[in-house]
């Protein structure tokens, strides 16, 4: 089956010329790059070394990723955000994986196995396993890891769950913080009954964080908007249809 890999970005640069030369491009069909506004030369890295482009037009990954998605034309997606903090060497792991195995989503997990977080603080770490564990409480979930980006999943599967119609954002702007659809991805693919399965992979630094940025005001601030949406879309979830 063709396979495209999608690379989120927004002001990426260093991510991009750090982490692309160790992506097995070959592996792809198309490398598919949404743009959320960068500045910083990413767009121009990215279109001479030949990657399909699409330049999102609303605030948010989530309905970024709802724009995209008529540009895709693999049968599987890789969803792969080249910050750093997704490790390239799982890709062909992760390729074999759902070549073989009959699932319709794996996602590459951060506490699976022998995996680890470089990236974590406890406060993160504490943040993903609550919500890991009240998606698997609520919805049936036997997930390690159900906010993960980095992971693979069936062409069909967002138009499937119903992703792909956009909802209300009222509730991200209110609350100031936009999130990625990966978490809802998680709650529809266990309650649609579809086959999830996990490998484990360790999560890295982003590329040139050698801070601990999380101990600023402003960053703790959007950790805690962050969850707090989080949590208002798990709720919305369960008390949905």
């Amino acid at each position: 089956m063709s396979t495209t890999l999608l690379l989120p970005i927004l002001n990426e640069i260093r991510g991009l010329e750090t982490v692309m030369p160790n992506v097995p491009l070959d592996a792809f069909e198309q490398v598919l790059v949404l743009d959320g506004g960068s500045t910083d030369g990413s767009l121009e890295w990215c279109r001479a070394h030949g990657y399909d482009i699409i330049l999102q037009t609303r605030p948010g990954l989530r309905l970024g990723l709802i724009e995209a998605w008529p540009h895709v034309r693999g049968d599987w997606v890789i969803f792969f955000p080249p910050d750093g903090n997704s490790d390239p060497s799982r890709i062909l792991p992760l390729l074999d994986h759902v070549n073989t195995n009959g699932t319709d989503m794996c996602i590459v997990s951060r506490y699976l196995d022998w995996a680890k977080s470089a990236d974590d603080t406890w406060l993160t770490r504490l943040a993903n396993w609550g919500l890991t564990h009240l998606i698997n409480r609520m919805f049936g979930g036997l997930y390690t890891d159900a906010c993960g980006g980095f992971r693979a999943y069936r062409h069909w599967v967002p138009k499937h769950v119903d992703l792909l119609s956009p909802r209300s954002d009222w509730w991200e702007r209110h609350i100031g913080r936009w999130i990625s659809w990966e978490p809802m991805l998680s709650i529809r693919a266990s309650k649609a009954k579809l086959r999830v399965t996990e490998i484990p992979g360790n999560e890295p630094r982003r590329v040139g964080d050698t801070s601990r940025k999380w101990l600023l005001p402003e960053t703790r601030i959007n950790h805690y908007r962050a969850g707090v949406a989080l949590l208002w879309m798990i709720a919305e979830e369960r008390l949905g249809p």
